[in-house]
Order: C-alpha cells, then structure tokens, then sequence
C-alpha cells in the first residue's frame, strides 16, 4: 500500500523535501486558555474570600468592641453605686466613735461610761 504524501510534499526541481506543516497557534491558545481560565477563577475566590474575610472579621470586632462599651458602662454604674455605699458607711463609721454617741450606747447596755485612757480614736 502506498500512502499519500501530495500534501507533504513540495514540488522543488531536484529535491523531494518533507514540507513542515504550518502550525496553528489558534489551537494552541485555545488549549492554554482554560489555564488561563483556572487561574482568573482561582485569583477572584481568593479575592472573595478574603473580602469575605475581611468584613466579617470587621464586624465581628465592632460588636466585640460594643459589648466591652456596654461592660464599661455598667461596671461603672455600679462603682458609683458602691462608692456612695461606701460613703455612707464611712460616714457612720465616724459617726460611731464620736464620744456623744458612746456614751449612748453604754447607758443603753447600761454600763458605766469609759474614762479617757479607754477611748481610742483611729
């Protein structure tokens, strides 16, 4: 059997040569564009999920920051509320050892008042 090289062949007085087929570099882009395709597709999910990322971890952390805001408020509510607590119990504290209010408080008991050398002051 004998093949058919017509197309292969270039008609040169003297020489029988192979002709090289023409390349078709349409063919070849085609075969590189899925690449291309994959990559652009992997670069914009990376983008996406960083965006993603990106705002939830935002808000995640201004809600965190809310809640800290609203602690801080409340603690310090009440620290004022224990501050005049605090007050007031100082100032019966001081009430307390007045001299007056001892000797109310003996008669009460019913013993005898403390003499000078008894009472101590803080």
């Amino acid at each position: 059997m004998l093949k058919d090289y017509s197309g292969c062949y270039i008609a040169v007085p003297g020489r029988n040569r192979l002709r090289t087929p023409q390349r078709n570099f349409t063919a070849v882009s085609r075969k590189l564009f899925p690449v291309r395709m994959l990559m652009w597709k992997s670069i914009g999910a990376m983008l996406l999920l960083t965006l993603i990322f990106g705002i939830s971890s935002t808000l995640w952390y201004g809600q965190q920051v809310k809640v800290s805001l609203d602690q801080v408020g409340r603690n310090n509510a009440i620290n004022k509320q224990l501050h005049n607590e605090n007050k007031n119990l100082l100032a019966q504290h001081d009430m307390m050892l007045t001299r007056n209010h001892m000797e109310q408080a003996t008669q009460k008991l019913g013993l005898r008042s403390p003499a000078k050398k008894q009472l101590r002051y803080p």
